[in-house]
């Protein structure tokens, strides 16, 4: 099991030995993660970085109770870390707008 700290030190190596881990630890997570990360033009270790870096400056009240709530019995804590962290970023995404015909 890693910890969050574990998961950002392979992020910040950036190899692909993060993207390997992240695909055998939560393929879905590992999809969004690369399509995010293509979408702004970062590799998967970085997006994550700044990810955790975002949520830590940004996330509300609301946010942070749903990560310690994810956390609370979790089997693997790094990993529902880093997937409450992804899925608020993605749900804090600007969506683009549907142009009217």
């Amino acid at each position: 099991m890693l910890t969050l700290g574990d998961l950002l030190a392979r992020a910040r190596a950036a190899t692909p030995a993060f993207e390997r881990w992240l695909e055998a630890a939560a393929p879905e997570l590992a999809e969004q993660v690369r399509t995010a990360a293509e979408a702004g033009g970062q590799t998967p270790g970085r997006f994550a970085r700044s990810t955790v870096a975002a949520f830590d400056r940004e996330a509300d009240a609301e946010a942070w109770t749903r990560l310690n709530g994810r956390l609370h019995g979790a089997a693997d804590p790094g990993l529902a870390c880093l997937e409450e962290m992804v899925r608020w970023r993605l749900a804090a995404a600007p969506r683009p707008r549907l142009e009217e015909a």
